[in-house]
């Protein structure tokens, strides 16, 4: 994905949008995303890491943290001892966004991973177009937080 080039923006509310005749560039505002979490008190994070379900190489993350759980981790024997490895707080419901518009949506009892057309918002909601999909796909990030 690429940042925003002048004037090409859909509408204001739009996080990714794809431009172009034939070549299907995607654009990103990440400062735009930034600004609705804050709005709305939702974490934001970046990092680059591989995400299987999406490529083999690592990539750059965007994350919107909704909810987190706590707890968790795995235990292991090594050498006759028992090691316990804990995760402490991790993102239980969140929305990924890599570099190449592909999202992973981690919602209470689904996750989803879609080829992100066009990525906009309406207040807290989220809305996606998205490769192989009809229609447009409808988040709402409250139901997300609690």
């Amino acid at each position: 994905m690429k940042t925003p080039a002048l004037g090409n923006k859909p509408s204001p509310q739009h996080i990714v949008w794809t431009t172009g005749r034939g070549s299907k560039t995607k654009r990103f505002h990440e400062g735009y995303l930034r600004k609705w979490c804050r709005h709305f008190g939702f974490d934001f994070e970046t990092y680059s890491r591989v995400d299987h379900d999406r490529a083999e190489e690592s990539r750059e993350q965007y994350q919107v943290v909704f909810s987190y759980a706590s707890g968790g981790g795995d235990d292991f024997e090594f050498g006759g001892e028992e090691w316990a490895i804990d995760a402490g707080k991790r993102p239980r419901t969140f929305v990924e966004i890599d570099e190449d518009g592909l999202m992973r949506l981690q919602g209470w009892s689904v996750e989803r991973i879609l080829d992100v057309e066009a990525l906009s918002h309406r207040g807290p909601e989220l809305i996606v177009e998205a490769v192989g999909e009809e229609n447009r796909q409808r988040f709402d990030a409250r139901e997300l937080t609690a």
